[in-house]
């Protein structure tokens, strides 16, 4: 019956709402919508809208939701560089077990909190290795360059094995090149 409110048994709070908003967007990013996210939940479009102000938020705390899962570039490796590159693959890994949501984390990173955090402690895991800020933020970028590449290349599919493979060797050269090439600007600065 049109106009009727719809029984929902739970409470609804953000996590309730984050939540089923990650489960549809699994499915690709067009299928999360108000609308399909009210018929989710069991709860009117307009109750949504008592937590969240709109998709644009609503996107903004799934990939914040979904950040928050990935590794820490925390000190416990003993190696800056070996950090980075747990977080990388942590990162592609993640991205793997949420289908559908690499343009919304591509394009909501740089003003996602979660994000920003995850920059930081890889730069600091790398500044702990005696990098400089710069050469750090150098580091991290050519980096997330690579991993946005990887993910692009997919055009939406599925990783396969070799794309695993394949992203794992290119970011192992990758970091082997950057870490010789810091060591000899390092080197000849003090000669």
């Amino acid at each position: 019956m049109a106009g009727r409110p719809r029984v929902r048994a739970e409470a609804l709070d953000v996590d309730a709402i984050v939540a089923a908003a990650v489960k549809i967007a699994r499915k690709g990013l067009a299928t999360l919508t108000m609308r399909s996210l009210s018929d989710e939940l069991r709860v009117s479009v307009g109750a949504l809208y008592k937590h969240v102000s709109g998709r644009d938020e609503l996107l903004q705390l799934v990939v914040d939701h979904v950040l928050q899962q990935a590794p820490k570039a925390g000190s416990d490796t003993g190696d800056g560089w070996l950090a980075l590159r747990a977080q990388v693959l942590g990162v592609q890994a993640l991205m793997d077990r949420y289908p559908g949501l690499d343009d919304a984390v591509i394009a909501r990173s740089p003003s996602s909190p979660v994000a920003n955090r995850l920059r930081q402690e890889g730069m600091a895991a790398l500044q702990r290795e005696g990098l400089s800020v710069e050469d750090a933020h150098k580091v991290y970028r050519a980096v997330t360059w690579l991993w946005l590449g990887s993910r692009a290349a997919l055009e939406g599919r599925k990783r396969r094995k070799a794309d695993i493979d394949t992203f794992a060797e290119a970011l192992d050269v990758l970091i082997a090149g950057l870490r010789h090439h810091v060591e000899r600007s390092s080197k000849e600065l003090v000669e």
